[in-house]
């Protein structure tokens, strides 16, 4: 099984070495797609032992991951682990997403276990509504629907066409998932927040954005 783990990634110097260096020992290929970042992401990158993908405008995650996934597809990949190049999403649980891969999951998630001392309130419950609104549409007890950790099989990229912006993609990508009959699976996962970190999801935009989609998707249906 070759793995290639996908990292979206933008004005992230400070942390992608060290998300790079430790994914390295668990995948064949660590991939870096450099979103445009005004920083040193890109040499970083490269020097901790990662294929880096860059271009000069900052495109959105969702572009990132879409250049990602064609890429991982010429490199013949049989699971893609996405995760955040941030230092949110500890690189040492992608043995677990893989066991569950092995069982036979198609999708595996990342279930984030928030801390409610450290985590906005607000972020949390954003979280848990658009989980419970994607539930509905999916048909099937979504745990997290906004968590970028996640091992894909290659063919379900294959199979379901994204075209969402920012960070609508992941919930597209399990809506499609779940209507196309793959079957998605959840483990709980640490949630590292880092108070200096600073979202890049806006807070008003983004829900509705989030609104306009799943009302869209719940019309979407799996071509044969």
């Amino acid at each position: 099984m070759r793995v290639v783990a996908l990292i979206p990634a933008y004005n992230e110097e400070k942390n992608i070495a060290s998300v790079v260096a430790r994914a390295r020992k668990y995948v064949d290929v660590v991939l870096v797609v450099d979103d445009g970042s005004r920083d040193k992401t890109r040499e970083t990158a490269k020097s901790a032992g990662a294929v880096v993908i860059s271009y000069s405008q900052n495109k959105g995650k969702a572009e990132a991951m879409r250049v990602g996934f064609k890429e991982c597809i010429k490199m013949k990949s049989d699971v893609i682990v996405v995760l955040d190049a941030d230092g949110q999403h500890d690189p040492d649980e992608i043995p677990r997403f893989l066991e569950k891969v092995n069982e036979g999951s198609d999708i595996v998630v990342g279930a984030r276990q928030f801390d409610k001392s450290v985590m906005p309130k607000i972020r949390i419950f954003a979280n848990s509504f658009s989980s419970w609104v994607t539930s509905l549409v999916c048909r099937t007890k979504i745990l997290d629907s906004q968590s970028g950790y996640r091992a894909i099989k290659t063919f379900v990229v294959r199979k379901i066409p994204l075209t969402s912006q920012r960070y609508q993609i992941e919930t597209e990508m399990l809506i499609k998932a779940a209507k196309c009959n793959f079957k998605i699976a959840f483990i709980p996962i640490k949630t590292i927040y880092r108070k200096e970190a600073k979202s890049k999801v806006n807070q008003i935009i983004d829900p509705l954005k989030f609104l306009l989609l799943v009302f869209k998707l719940s019309f979407w249906k799996c071509r044969a």
